[in-house]
């Protein structure tokens, strides 16, 4: 008998965690259910029977956890999982599925109960997750450069699906290379490019207001999403563009030396002396106000009370003044 329950909010690892298990059975030995509705013989009879073709089976069970929480939870029928749990057959492997289940649901010492395994599986740490990243490289046979990890989990953040879906189309670019490096993923992965941040946060240091919109206007000519998606992810880099140049100002005003600047803020060597040469240009009040003015343009375009184009006209307008 083999009971396992895997939860957490690391999707990628937990469908890793799922295929694993899976490859050493026959199709016609796995049986697969929807926890939150199955009725409780059903599954109880399905852990109990043998394989067709094999004496081993396999039973996956979906989000058994919405028996068990708030108004669905019910001692018969919590005691009755139990008892399925501690009555596995011999040759079935019970596999519990549980995305996004929290540590104290009840089923977790249901399962310890009955003897079986309990996984938690969750998304790294904003600090952990180049590093992740990295480790994820090497099942694509690719090489990730630290500083192209980095520069990714900014891009697309926490979700290790995405990530793992970039990683796979990065590894597909780079080929016969297996290497991922900065330019790689700047340029591949990026609505805007880096590069396209850094000229137009130039532009608007230096308040030119021409340059400025010719550098936005290039970019949603180029861009394949709607205006709204793209100004909303445009916000989104230069309010982290922002936000370096804020620290980075901090930082010097407290008398660190760049270079440990540049390592609190896990800067890219590629782009840490164009990072430090806009902080130097760009007084913490301006960059206290850009704040501001991204973070009204971002909730009026959420709350449909602005026009995405004019709202970007209009950011860039003010942030050149």
């Amino acid at each position: 008998m083999t009971v396992t329950l895997i939860h957490g909010d690391n999707q990628i690892e937990i469908d890793d965690a799922l295929h694993t298990i899976r490859a050493p059975f026959n199709d016609a030995d796995i049986l697969t259910f929807d926890g939150a509705v199955v009725g409780l013989g059903t599954l109880s009879e399905a852990c109990l029977t043998a394989g067709l073709f094999d004496p081993e089976r396999l039973v996956i069970v979906h989000d058994l956890q919405e028996r068990l929480k708030g108004t669905k939870k019910d001692a018969g029928e919590t005691q009755e999982i139990q008892n399925i749990l501690s009555g596995v057959a011999p040759t079935t492997t019970l596999l519990l599925l549980s995305a996004g289940m929290p540590a104290d649901n009840p089923l977790v010492s249901l399962v310890r109960k009955a003897g079986g395994e309990v996984r938690t599986l969750t998304v790294p740490r904003k600090n952990d997750l180049p590093r992740w990243v990295i480790g994820r490289g090497k099942q694509h046979d690719v090489t990730v450069d630290r500083d192209a990890a980095i520069l990714l989990t900014d891009l697309v953040g926490a979700d290790t699906v995405s990530l793992d879906t970039e990683l796979e189309k990065l590894a597909t670019f780079v080929g016969a290379e297996a290497r991922i490096t900065v330019p790689v993923v700047d340029s591949l992965v990026g609505a805007v490019p880096q590069d396209s941040i850094f000229a137009l946060v130039d532009a608007i240091a230096t308040g030119d207001h021409k340059n400025a919109f010719r550098l936005l206007h290039a970019q949603l000519d180029s861009s394949s999403t709607n205006a709204v998606e793209f100004a909303l992810y445009l916000i989104r880099m230069l309010a982290r563009q922002v936000r370096i140049l804020l620290r980075i100002r901090l930082g010097l005003s407290a008398g660190k030396p760049q270079g440990v600047i540049a390592s609190e803020l896990r800067l890219a060597p590629y782009y840490t002396e164009r990072y430090f040469r806009q902080a130097k240009r760009l007084s913490n009040d301006r960059l206290r106000d850009a704040f501001e003015t991204l973070a009204a343009l971002e909730y009026a375009l959420k709350q449909g009370k602005m026009d995405a184009s004019a709202g970007l006209d209009l950011l860039v307008a003010e942030l050149c003044a």
